[in-house]
């Protein structure tokens, strides 16, 4: 399966063409991928304080994905050696289990280029029906859920685009 995404043919339903695939990530040093995440991710924002981000790539070396990570949002959790994946966005087109594949390009290269950190952490949204499933194809594991918040912050005027539903934390090794 090089380099592989699909293309759905509304005359033959059954035939799906594969185009594109992540085959590697690159380092952005720039706001210019927040802004290509807030475009397009459901939540239209990026979070503030991004320690790494990366372009996520395919054969050709065409952007289909991004994403972010920063310190974790719990601010009880080890803030310098554990790395939270406040997002990450892949375009439409690609392949099913593309989303695991970019997690484990980002994590071989969490663990050469940031050696002091030891875990990741991630969230999939309930409210989204995100299940995890991009965590599980990778090897992460629920090491709980958050509350489903009704009211606070998020919720004030003016603060749109918010998800304040129960989400399954996923943890892991790099």
């Amino acid at each position: 399966m090089e380099n592989a995404a699909f293309i759905f043919d509304t005359e033959q339903p059954d035939k799906i063409e594969f185009t594109s695939f992540p085959c590697k990530v690159e380092v952005c040093r720039t706001k210019e991928l927040d802004r290509w995440i807030a475009e397009r991710h459901y939540l239209k924002s990026t979070p503030a304080g991004a320690r790494l981000r990366l372009w996520i790539l395919d054969k050709e070396g065409k952007r289909i994905g991004a994403m972010m990570w920063g310190r974790p949002n719990a601010r009880k959790l080890d803030q310098e050696h554990l790395l939270e994946l406040t997002r990450m966005y892949m375009i439409d087109e690609t392949m099913p289990m593309s989303e695991s594949r970019a997690l484990s390009l980002a994590r071989k290269y969490i663990r050469k280029n940031l050696p002091e950190i030891k875990g990741i952490i991630a969230y999939s949204s309930t409210g989204q029906e995100h299940e995890g499933i991009i965590y599980i194809a990778d090897n992460w594991f629920e090491l709980g859920r958050t509350k489903e918040y009704k009211s606070g912050w998020s919720n004030r005027d003016g603060r749109s685009d918010r998800d304040n539903s129960e989400k399954i934390r996923w943890v892991r090794t790099p």
